[in-house]
């Protein structure tokens, strides 16, 4: 071997031992530095928020950064904590020549696992010393941003009231905001102060670049027993218990879900289970409930949807009367039904309606179609109109009997149209009845039970009911006149039934004896 070749391979030895030298160097001294910085930033928070870590490991090669056993806190003097902990944080994509020199942070990934999040939710209005505090002049641009296994605790007066299980992505974020946002959760449930009931999420997606949600399955549970929760609050309340699933919302305005405004093309389920429970024993609560669009108007959400679609559903009423033993439940089968456009501030362009169609079968028999119109301005008119069609009205005798004293023999109900309108004082309208073998007994109380009134069941079979009405009668003899009296105490449920039985009864010529 010649003296140059071995002087050669002497320098190539030297450069490599130098540059391995310098490479464990700069590993030891990125990890000083890098660990000086954080800790400085750390000690330049406001006493009330404190951080610490386990670990903390810099590579200059790859341009990264692993900490692990994150634990920090926000707690300001009584005034409750926020913590979050991170089993391990990794960034990827550092120049750490830029953040040294300039404070330039250019990163193009953080992945945070294991995350735990406590936070709570009037800490904010109890203490507001953390506004003051300046985040240190970093000028930052981050890729994409990822939390895996992400678990979120709420709390209220140390009252759990939200929990998250899931994972989020975010990308392409500036200190201006961001280019896309997906969430994901697992499970998730709410459950704010003051209301009786917990909703619960499963297999939630929100994806801002699909514009897209999806939602496996939707519950609403009351938290007590539902006699108990009307008689706590001391008047009468609906106790909702729902299932929906197969919840699909497409051309969605993600960001602007967190500006309160819901903006889709379309929202659909796929089926649900609605129960309904009120007390009518207990007082009504006091003071004018409002018409359905003037509860929309006062959301805190601006609403803006093309199309609703409901899918199959089983509607379930069940109520306990003023006056008697037992509950009566009334049921709507295979119900289904759209909505179209949603909307709570209209402007200029929008139609001057929101229509709602619906259809379903009546305590399992029969057909029932309706479309309501709501109006979009103020004090206008709702306008109803639907009809029966071949009811078996013995299917009806639970609640006829429970609410209403009324035992149904036989009887089938071959069609009733009704129209009407809904306006702020009273509905008008019609309504035009076809039915065969009607037969009806009023029921009295006897020592805790439902026996029939003979007299009063003679009346109605002889005077006041007739058994048959076909379309031989003229028309003039089976309709019946809609001129109620809007009770603004009471809910439009209330309203809109009532204006439909009005009618009913008033397609009898003694129809005014009639009880309800």
């Amino acid at each position: 071997m010649t003296r140059k070749v071995k002087a050669r391979r002497k320098i190539f030895l030297l450069i490599t031992g130098c540059m391995v030298a310098g490479l464990i160097a700069g590993y030891f001294i990125a990890n000083a530095v890098v660990r000086g910085k954080v800790d400085a930033a750390l000690k330049g928070l406001p006493p009330s928020i404190r951080v610490r870590y386990r670990s903390l490991h810099a590579d200059i090669l790859t341009g990264s950064i692993d900490v692990g056993g994150i634990v920090a806190s926000y707690e300001p003097s009584g005034a409750g904590s926020h913590s979050v902990s991170v089993k391990k944080l990794a960034v990827g994509g550092i120049s750490f020549v830029q953040w040294v020199a300039n404070h330039r942070l250019r990163v193009r990934n953080i992945r945070a696992d294991g995350v735990m999040v406590r936070a709570d939710d009037d800490l904010l209005e109890k203490d507001s010393t953390w506004k003051s505090w300046q985040a240190p002049a970093i000028d930052a641009l981050l890729e994409r941003l990822e939390i895996d296994s992400l678990n979120i605790e709420g709390t209220r007066s140390g009252v759990r009231e939200l929990t998250f299980r899931g994972a989020i992505r975010l990308d392409s974020l500036t200190p201006r905001g961001f280019g896309g946002l997906r969430v994901e959760a697992a499970d998730a449930a709410y459950n704010p102060a003051g209301i009786d009931e917990t909703v619960r999420l499963r297999r939630l997606v929100l994806d801002s670049k699909e514009r897209l949600l999806t939602l496996d399955t939707l519950k609403i549970s009351p938290d007590r027993d539902k006699e108990e929760i009307g008689r706590s609050r001391g008047h009468q309340v609906d106790v909702v218990r729902a299932t929906i699933e197969g919840v699909r919302v497409v051309d969605l305005d993600v960001m602007g879900v967190f500006h309160h405004r819901l903006q889709a093309g379309q929202i659909d389920w796929n089926t649900s289970r609605i129960y309904v429970f009120r007390d009518r024993r207990l007082p009504l609560e006091e003071g004018d409930k409002p018409m359905p669009m003037a509860g929309l108007e006062r959301l805190p959400l601006d609403l803006r949807v093309g199309k609703v679609n409901m899918g199959t559903t089983r509607f379930e009423y069940e109520e306990y009367p003023k006056a008697g033993q037992k509950t009566g439940v009334l049921t709507i089968e295979h119900l289904r039904g759209t909505m179209e456009p949603l909307l709570n501030k209209p402007g200029k362009g929008d139609p001057s309606f929101i229509t709602v169609r619906t259809e379903g079968s009546l305590m399992g028999s029969g057909l029932v179609t309706a479309t309501t119109r709501m109006p979009l301005h103020k004090n206008g008119y709702y306008e109803v109109e639907g009809a029966f069609h071949n009811l078996d009205i013995t299917r009806l005798n639970d609640p006829a009997e429970n609410l209403g004293q009324l035992h149904l023999e036989s009887g089938m109900l071959n069609q009733l149209n009704f129209q009407f309108e809904m306006g702020p004082e009273r509905s008008t309208g019609k309504i035009v009845g076809e039915y065969h073998d009607l037969v009806v007994d009023k029921l009295k109380e006897k020592n805790g039970r439902l026996k029939v009134a003979r007299l009063k069941s003679f009346a109605l079979k002889k005077f006041i009911i007739p058994r048959n009405k076909d379309k031989s009668l003229a028309v003039s003899k089976r309709t019946g006149k809609v001129d109620y009296k809007r009770d603004k105490e009471r809910y439009f449920s209330y309203y809109l039934l009532h204006s439909l039985l009005v009618g009913v009864k008033s397609s009898f010529s003694l129809g005014f004896l009639l009880p309800g």
